[in-house]
């Protein structure tokens, strides 16, 4: 949790110099690029690391686990080589909207590619019960982002900063993937017990592509029904970029605790016990500390520039779902990815989709930013009650048998 903290805090630091440094109008289209290319990161791999980390706990010793690990790092890495190729191909059609965002577009791309080996190596560290690796993966990234960021955003304006969130990943992983010597390919086949391998993945990247659709058509409709397109999408995203950043804790906590939870699948009693504690103890943190945010929004915006100010009541509307994001949203949501229902997941996330397309449409004509951030925090809230609903139906069921 700790190096989560740190890599929220440094990513927001490095932003602050960005856009500080750049014009409202070039962090714009940069944040319309990787709002593009964020879409499409749930395909990396394909879901091949998510199912690694879901079976890995049932893998009978070290030897299946690298097993494993060697057979989905293979051809996750594959696919996402095709991947970043059918990218470049289709810069100029998917940034036909801010057709200044291509270039950086085109560097983006291969975050795919390179956030991918980082997630291979950070879950081969804790599905061997290495946490501490994976926290220094995630410290050394955030370093290393700053680092890139001051350094090139100096010399080469906002592509500076797109080739930082490039490059920083895959330099962050690559001293703790030399120490465990994981990035080595190997076609090989599926050992036993890893029946639905294949399926887990596929569902987890649809409602992961799905869930990363949900937090990118706010910004893809802005981009089309607001004038000053890339002046409003820069507004927007920054007004959202506090809130969104607080997910750190739920995510952290979830993100931990997934191995455990995911052996606790059939012990409907152990899920339930967590979910109480979670609540007792960051329930409370959450809600105290997205009402600070609330009240310190326009100091906190001004932070960034006072052009950015404005986005003051965006802000504090996208927190109010962000509160839903914590309580339900995310915790919820891992826990059935935990224990094995990825594909409620994608259900879940295919019709708050849906949801949140027809409201975004509905309310940024009319309010502009303003209305895509109450649309949003709605939607949170709603689909966080769905995650919570099915999780309920998942521990019936196990008592039932």
């Amino acid at each position: 949790m700790a190096a989560n903290v740190v890599t929220k805090l440094l990513g927001f630091a490095a932003v602050v110099f960005v856009t500080r440094h750049t014009s409202e109008a070039e962090y714009g289209a940069y944040s319309y690029a990787m709002n593009l290319v964020g879409a499409v990161v749930p395909f990396m791999g394909l879901g091949a690391y998510q199912a690694f980390l879901r079976y890995a706990s049932d893998a009978q010793g070290q030897l299946a686990k690298r097993n494993l690990y060697e057979y989905a790092f293979t051809r996750g890495t594959l696919f996402s080589l095709a991947l970043v190729g059918v990218l470049q191909l289709a810069a100029p059609w998917v940034c036909s909207a801010i057709p200044e965002s291509v270039l950086a577009f085109r560097v983006l791309a291969f975050v795919v590619l390179t956030t991918l080996v980082m997630e291979y190596v950070k879950s081969y560290a804790r599905a061997i019960h290495l946490n501490h690796l994976s926290a220094r993966v995630d410290v050394t990234y955030a370093i290393l982002l700053v680092a890139g960021t001051l350094l090139f955003t100096q010399g080469i304006g906002i592509l500076g900063y797109a080739l930082a969130v490039v490059l920083a990943p895959v330099l962050a992983a690559a001293s703790v993937a030399w120490k465990l010597g994981v990035l080595r390919f190997r076609w090989g086949r599926l050992g036993n017990g890893c029946g639905g391998f294949w399926s887990y993945g596929l569902f987890t990247t649809a409602g992961a592509l799905l869930a990363q659709l949900f937090y990118s058509v706010d910004v893809f409709l802005i981009g089309h029904f607001v004038g000053e397109k890339a002046t409003a999408v820069a507004v927007y995203r920054v007004a959202l970029l506090i809130p969104m950043a607080t997910a750190v804790l739920p995510i952290s906590v979830a993100a931990t605790d997934f191995v455990k939870n995911s052996a606790n699948k059939h012990n409907p009693l152990a899920l339930r016990a967590y979910m109480f504690d979670y609540w007792k103890t960051f329930g409370v943190m959450s809600l105290v500390s997205l009402s600070v945010l609330a009240w310190l929004a326009p100091w906190l915006l001004r932070v960034f520039g006072e052009g950015y100010v404005e986005g003051a009541s965006a802000m504090r509307l996208f927190l109010v779902g962000s509160l839903g994001s914590h309580l339900l949203r995310v915790p919820f949501g891992h826990l059935l990815s935990a224990v094995g229902r990825a594909d409620w997941n994608t259900y879940v996330n295919a019709v708050v989709l849906v949801l949140t397309v027809m409201a975004c449409a509905w309310a940024i004509p009319q309010w502009g930013i303003h209305g895509a951030a109450g649309a949003m925090a709605a939607m949170l809230w709603l689909s966080g009650a769905l995650y919570a609903a099915m999780f309920r139906v998942h521990l019936k069921r196990q008592r039932q048998d």
